[in-house]
């Protein structure tokens, strides 16, 4: 059930004495400091931005508690508060492990948020009571549940529907190769939304929690061969660290990812290259390409294309830039680790 990925949700106002402040949250047994952790950090948002309330919703992370959230902050006019107006945010609160789900149906959410805002934000300049307020957040939460559980089926019944022809065949009976492809690179240059641009499928994907792992599938068609590619993104949290030796184990092709736009992510290339390969050693044909994501922005790249082909040629590695926003490139890059793994099968 969709409930299972929603941990919690939070209505925070802004209180001119004590500042933020929960009032309304379930389920009913959050914890206090839990409430308050994520109240403050939530509304200390606005004090950056100089009253400017976002329009779209937000997606926070709450890293010390394992947690990520999609936020809508409201406004409105009251003149018994300092400036005129009041100030409030919804908090929805899931495991970061489920960010696939809420960064792929962001959109989708966002009217129903943008009803819930509009319903309270009458109710406060009505100077309704909080009951009616609470009411309103429940009937939130319901909703979100309710279109979670659609966006599950409709997505489920696209992935029946994918390039495999219809036959009376088992899926797996039509598949003529497997491989294992494992995304290396740190936290935030892009893994779990190329993994996400490539397969789509943000609910059926699965968990390993033990290893911090987040494992999808996709079938694609290689010239006249039907291929499996079974995706295994690591989370970026320092605590799995120790456990990638059963992460690797397994691999046929790997992604080393950085960001273009960011040095020092690129800086560690070697690193998780050396790190790979003292965990296969077992493994020497390991195919691998570099990826340089977020290549769509312009203003911000600080490696060049150069830099990059050099550190690929360094460590026999192809090369190639994508966009996880636009999907440039994406399904090229699957696409070749797929054809170059099916060479290495025909030459051996």
């Amino acid at each position: 059930m969709e409930q299972d990925i929603i941990t919690g949700i939070v209505y925070t106002e802004l209180d001119e004495e004590i500042g933020p402040n929960p009032i309304i949250w379930y389920p009913s047994d959050l914890a206090e400091s839990l409430l308050l952790h994520i109240s403050i950090k939530t509304l200390t948002l606005l004090s950056g931005e100089q009253g400017i309330i976002p329009e779209s919703l937000i997606i926070m992370p709450f890293q010390s508690l394992n947690l990520k959230s999609v936020i809508k902050y409201l406004q409105w006019n009251d003149k018994d508060k300092r400036g005129g107006i009041g100030q409030a945010a919804i908090t929805l609160l899931f495991k970061d492990f489920n960010d696939l789900i809420f960064y792929k149906y962001k959109e989708n959410l966002e009217d129903i948020f943008n009803e819930s805002k509009k319903i309270i934000i009458k109710l406060k300049e009505k100077k309704a009571d909080d009951d009616q307020i609470n009411a309103e957040v429940r009937n939130l939460n319901s909703t979100i549940i309710a279109a979670l559980e659609r966006l599950k089926t409709e997505e489920e019944t696209a992935i029946k529907k994918e390039e495999i022809p219809k036959k009376t065949k088992q899926i797996s009976d039509l598949i003529d190769y497997k491989f294992k492809i494992i995304f290396c690179g740190d936290p935030g240059v892009g893994k779990t939304s190329l993994v996400l641009r490539f397969s789509e499928n943000a609910f059926t994907r699965k968990y390993v929690p033990t290893l911090g792992v987040n494992v999808s599938d996709k079938i694609v068609r290689v010239d006249e061969s039907v291929v499996q590619l079974v995706l295994w993104d690591l989370a970026g949290q320092t605590k799995f660290q120790y456990m990638r030796h059963s992460f690797y184990q397994g691999s046929d092709g790997v992604f080393f990812i950085f960001d273009l736009t960011n040095l020092k992510t690129f800086n560690k290339v070697r690193e998780w290259y050396k790190d790979v390969q003292k965990n296969l050693k077992n493994n020497p044909k390991l195919m691998g390409f570099l990826i340089g994501n977020k290549n769509d922005l312009l203003d911000g790249r600080v490696i060049t294309n150069e830099e990059a082909n050099q550190i690929a040629k360094e460590l026999n590695l192809g090369y190639i830039e994508t966009s996880a926003l636009t999907g440039e490139n994406v399904i090229n890059a699957f696409q070749e680790i797929a054809k170059e793994l099916l060479k290495s099968i025909s030459k051996s």
